[in-house]
């Protein structure tokens, strides 16, 4: 057969193929080898698309879970007589973000997981070990993941695949996955570029149903279900541990979570969405959202002006801040005359850490509290209520 030297085509590509091409509906499989009998010129997904062609104009003989195969030993040999079973992996359907219902391996094995907060160390914490993985930076991939402590092992081989945002396919399909992991903001545009490269699952992660809810769904895709309960169970034990050494504090004091990012007007959130992880942890402790943290209705992150920062007076501000940072000196003149600002109860926090919708985020945001109180004796008896 001779070899082909521009891009194949339906038309004159996939006839002459079928004829030599392995007899398997493995889309990896078959684009492999395209890759090394010729066609190395063409690109990955170029590749897959070309596979699926030729699978679509074979004739299967499907028997009941087994897939009878005629073996094609190459270009002008005889057909064998009789062929192999090939038993069928263990699949099952899951629906995901964007409401597809997709199927995937049982037990997958190669996953790639292209958000490195929401997917890759939702998976990794819990000891799965993905062989890629996407991220906010390139160059440095755990960037966003020190804050929460230790980087867990099981991240240490995966592949850098581009940015969370715009992964890079090539890359992702050379990993051969057998499961890809997204988020349904950063990877809805691309779905079908992905999912010609593997199953793909999309999660919301602005969405769901508990702050929990995506780890879990993710954890039971891979098969460490098991290892997150237990972390749960953990965080259970260890928060109610805290809670019953500080319950007097604790049953009195009001607070008022909010994230800033600098003095302007629209950099202040009010934060009032039941997914948010610090109201998790400080409703697990017993400790009351202020009667002044309200918002407009319907708004989950309503946005502040720097001089209606007041307005949300409480015994204790939790303020979100960027890693490293402080709050803005313009701020915390403003909340001077606050009562928590006047009991010098104003603590700023990592608002990655803390709007981040995973067991060891809990972990860390009890570790936090626990510090600020193990600091000092909090004064819970504001005018303010």
């Amino acid at each position: 057969m001779s070899s082909v030297t521009r891009p194949l085509t339906a038309d004159d590509a996939v006839d002459p193929l079928a004829k030599c091409a392995p007899a398997t509906d493995d889309l990896r499989k078959l684009a492999d080898w395209l890759h090394t009998n010729g066609h190395c010129h063409l690109s990955a997904i170029e590749r897959i698309e070309l596979a699926e062609r030729l699978i679509t104009r074979r004739r299967f003989l499907i028997g009941v879970g087994a897939l009878g195969l005629g073996v094609i030993t190459g270009c002008g040999a005889e057909e064998q007589a009789s062929a192999p079973t090939a038993t069928v992996a263990a699949t099952r359907v899951v629906t995901d973000a964007l409401g597809r219902t997709i199927t995937i391996p049982q037990r997958p094995a190669r996953v790639v997981a292209l958000h490195d907060l929401d997917n890759a160390y939702a998976i990794a914490s819990l000891g799965f070990a993905p062989i890629g993985m996407g991220s906010i930076t390139l160059g440095d991939r755990f960037e966003r993941l020190r804050p929460l402590g230790p980087i867990p092992a099981t991240l240490d081989s995966a592949i850098e695949v581009g940015l969370l945002n715009d992964p890079n396919l090539e890359t992702i399909a050379g990993l051969r996955p057998d499961l890809i992991l997204g988020t349904k903001l950063s990877h809805e545009k691309i779905i079908d570029q992905l999912t010609k490269i593997a199953p793909t699952v999309l999660i919301d992660n602005t969405g769901g149903d508990e702050v929990l809810s995506n780890q879990r769904f993710q954890a039971d895709l891979v098969g460490v279900l098991d290892r997150f309960n237990t972390r749960v169970a953990e965080y259970e034990a260890a928060m109610a541990d805290l809670r019953q050494r500080y319950v007097e504090l604790f049953s009195s004091l009001e607070y008022t979570r909010i994230d800033s990012f600098g003095a302007g007007p629209e950099e202040n959130y009010l934060h009032l969405s039941n997914l948010t992880p610090s109201y998790r942890v400080l409703d697990d402790l017993g400790a009351q959202r202020s009667k002044t943290n309200v918002g407009p209705q319907g708004e989950l992150f309503p946005v502040i002006s720097p001089e209606r920062l007041p307005d949300y007076d409480a015994d204790v501000f939790f303020v979100g801040v960027r890693a490293g940072e402080q709050l803005a000196p313009q701020l915390r003149s403003i909340l001077a005359a606050t009562f928590a600002g006047q009991r010098n109860q104003i603590f700023t926090v990592n608002y990655g850490v803390w709007g981040f919708r995973n067991v060891e985020a809990l972990f860390a945001i009890l570790r936090d509290i626990e510090a600020i109180l193990q600091a000092r004796q909090l004064d819970t008896s504001g005018a303010f209520r």
